[in-house]
């Protein structure tokens, strides 16, 4: 039997540089994958540095980029969370557009701004986690149910305003959508420490790990213990919360709860978060990547515009952009599967 014992000490050091080498692995396509999207946002603002030297690098270009990123990154930063468990959340766009309507008829209605504040968010609350108990106790696929969803946050909105925006006069709310902290306007300050809150959530905690795990595996998930019905619940109204949040902060930057608001919404969060590297089928994706993702799809339209090209050839442009984003994906995922 001694004579077993190196061998058998010998297989457990396999299996542990076995282990380490593939995490070693993971976190260099990880860390490629977060190079190469800087890269790329390096590459195409020195491009549009050069065609348009006199209007991209201004000031107030750059800033305006932010913002016009800030809304679709606090959206795109819950929609990571649902595509890193392997569903999607089609109703976001809708559910921040009624955050901001009901915030807006509560202030009408001469309600406390606070009141008003909380009631938006709650309403966007909920509607996460109806679409949570809905798939997870009916068994029902993510793409219908929250795209049933958002048909019924746009009807409610349509029914509340009837098609009308309702102007927001609350110095608050207006402040948060245009204020500046010094230079920085104070919306991409509000983007900036849920990105901190999300990334750390994602990638450093326990709740981060199932989420990946059951993205990875969800029948493997269940049999380790994890709750999996309650976490996806705790998902869709984690991302419900940030809608909300998005919701009152576009209202305060145009000044009303407008109902056609949330419009493409769920596009562009799905878009950054695909651009940022996030796995369609679940199990792998980080916050940095849809940032990133977010950031680089606002930089490309930003520049579109400065060099006057149709509205209509930008939404070209964008698609064009997701189904070679995916195709690449698609094939990186091929190729490790087959090295396997």
């Amino acid at each position: 039997m001694k004579d077993l014992e190196p061998l058998q000490n010998s297989s457990h050091e396999q299996e542990k540089i076995g282990r380490y080498s593939v995490k070693r692995i993971t976190a260099l396509i990880r860390g490629e994958r977060t190079s190469g999207l800087i890269l790329l946002m390096i590459l195409i603002i020195g491009v549009l540095a050069f065609l348009q030297p006199d209007t991209f690098f201004t000031s107030n270009n750059l800033f305006n980029i932010m913002k016009q990123a800030s809304i679709v990154s606090i959206i795109a930063f819950g929609q990571t969370f649902v595509m890193v468990s392997g569903g999607i959340d089609l109703s976001v766009g809708f559910s921040l557009g009624l955050s901001g309507v009901i915030m807006a008829e509560f202030i009408k209605m001469n309600l406390p701004p606070g009141v008003a504040i909380i009631s938006g968010l709650l309403i966007s609350i909920i509607i996460g986690i109806s679409n949570g108990l809905i798939i997870t106790k009916f068994k029902l696929p993510p793409f219908i149910v929250t795209l049933g969803m958002a048909k019924i946050a746009r009807g409610v909105m349509y029914v509340i305003t009837r098609g009308y925006p309702i102007p927001v006069r609350d110095p608050f709310v207006i402040w948060i959508g245009n204020a500046y902290a010094g230079p920085i306007p104070i919306m991409v300050i509000v983007m900036l420490i849920l990105f901190v809150i999300s990334a750390f959530g994602l990638g450093k905690t326990v709740f981060g790990l199932r989420t990946k795990a059951i993205g990875g595996n969800e029948h493997a998930a269940r049999l380790t213990g994890i709750k999996v019905d309650m976490h996806k619940i705790q998902i869709y109204a984690m991302t419900g919360l940030l809608c909300g949040i998005a919701g009152i902060i576009l209202a305060g930057r145009v000044n009303s709860g407008n109902p056609n608001a949330g419009v493409n919404f769920e596009l562009d969060s799905i878009a950054a978060v695909i651009v940022g590297g996030t796995a369609m089928s679940g199990g792998e994706g980080t916050v940095i990547g849809t940032l990133l993702g977010a950031m680089i799809l606002q930089i490309i339209s930003n520049g579109l515009v400065l060099m006057n090209v149709s509205i209509y050839w930008q939404t070209i442009v964008a698609g064009s952009l997701i189904i070679i984003v995916c195709a690449l994906d698609s094939f990186s995922h091929a190729k490790e599967t087959n090295a396997a």
